[in-house]
């Protein structure tokens, strides 16, 4: 597992994505080079949920917003949250995978929801990971899943989907982040380019040389070449890191997905007259392209911004035109998306 994140039989989930520096002890795990390796971006709502957990419930420093977290904290049914206390709080060194919701990575199983990665937890499993770490020294807090995983399982699963409800809105909303983010992997991966934005990750996991070297040194981390690398956004704050290297098949990473701040924005903007990127495209335009960061359709565009269909489709055609906005489909609807560089002038202006 990396630095404070987590980890089980083979997830590790430090607290930050500081990591280690360039002199501390690390284990080396040989994946070849990144170009000629199969490296992927998985979607995961499970793994962000295991991060979110351990960061409300075990208290890791993962960067979540504090009104997240608070919100987090009250939807977390408190009896279960007790009893799973002990257990989470020591994922800032090791958690087992049963429990990290990511048995579908690597997999081809289409979109997979939360509840899919829930039905996949299985007590036995569990119980056996805990022995194959521990050996018959068990900690105390390890005692209740050797003695009772079906007691543990049946309130993690209740746990998880009691603070997914709350969670799952913010998912629903980082679409557009994510698809950002596995077009910009894509790009890299195609353009032989994957070495040098691996180690901007945000992640403390770090290539060279053809190897990964983990900020934690664990007896259990295998060393199997040649697997398939799964890079994982999580949304569950700007210092979320994730890692496990037990699986024989592949490696998945986790690390903090690019923009997250634009989640904590308010979804309708209204920006005077006065402001910059106003003063630059004028008001209807500033607005419609702040719009645009949450893909609306022209019509909810035109309802947010108080103005009718036919003056937003006016802007919007202007927009296209300038190379700041365009058009997709999505089902019976046609959104509107920032282009890159309207991106860029928002970074810059918005």
């Amino acid at each position: 597992m990396a630095g404070d994140v987590m980890t089980g039989g083979g997830t590790t989930a430090p607290d930050s994505a500081g990591g280690s520096g360039p002199g501390d002890p690390t284990d080396v795990v040989p994946v070849g080079s990144l170009e000629d390796t199969g490296v992927a971006v998985g979607r995961s709502p499970g793994t962000t949920l295991f991060s979110v957990l351990i960061s409300t419930v075990g208290d890791s420093r993962h960067g979540m917003p504090a009104t997240w977290a608070e919100e987090m904290r009250r939807a977390a049914p408190p009896a279960e949250a007790r009893l799973l206390d002990a257990l989470l709080r020591t994922g800032r060194s090791w958690l087992p995978d049963s429990l990290t919701l990511s048995g579908t990575l690597g997999t081809h199983a289409g979109p997979v929801t939360v509840a899919d990665e829930l039905d996949l937890m299985r007590p036995d499993t569990l119980a056996e990971e805990v022995v194959a770490r521990f050996g018959t020294a068990v900690p105390r807090p390890w005692r209740l899943v050797v003695d009772r995983p079906d007691a543990v399982v049946d309130a993690y699963r209740r746990l998880a989907g009691s603070v997914w409800r709350a969670f799952e809105p913010l998912w629903q909303r980082a679409a557009p982040l994510l698809e950002r983010e596995e077009e910009r992997i894509g790009r890299a991966v195609v353009t032989r380019s994957m070495g040098p934005v691996f180690n901007t990750l945000g992640s403390p996991v770090r290539y060279g040389d053809g190897h990964l070297r983990l900020p934690d040194c664990c007896p259990t981390h295998r060393t199997v070449p040649g697997r398939r690398l799964v890079l994982v956004p999580l949304l569950s704050g700007h210092g979320a890191t994730a890692y496990s290297v037990e699986d024989d098949d592949l490696v998945w990473i986790g690390y903090p997905l690019p923009g997250l701040a634009r989640l904590t924005e308010t979804s309708e903007p209204r920006p005077d007259d006065t402001g910059r990127l106003a003063l630059v495209l004028g008001a209807p335009k500033a607005a419609l392209l702040l719009h645009a960061r949450f893909r609306p359709s022209v019509s909810d565009a035109a309802s947010s911004m108080g103005s009718a269909v036919s003056t937003v489709t006016y802007h919007c055609d202007a927009l296209v035109r300038a190379g700041l906005l365009r058009r997709h489909r999505h089902g019976r609807e046609v959104r509107l998306a920032l282009t890159e560089d309207g991106r860029r002038l928002l970074d810059l202006l918005g």
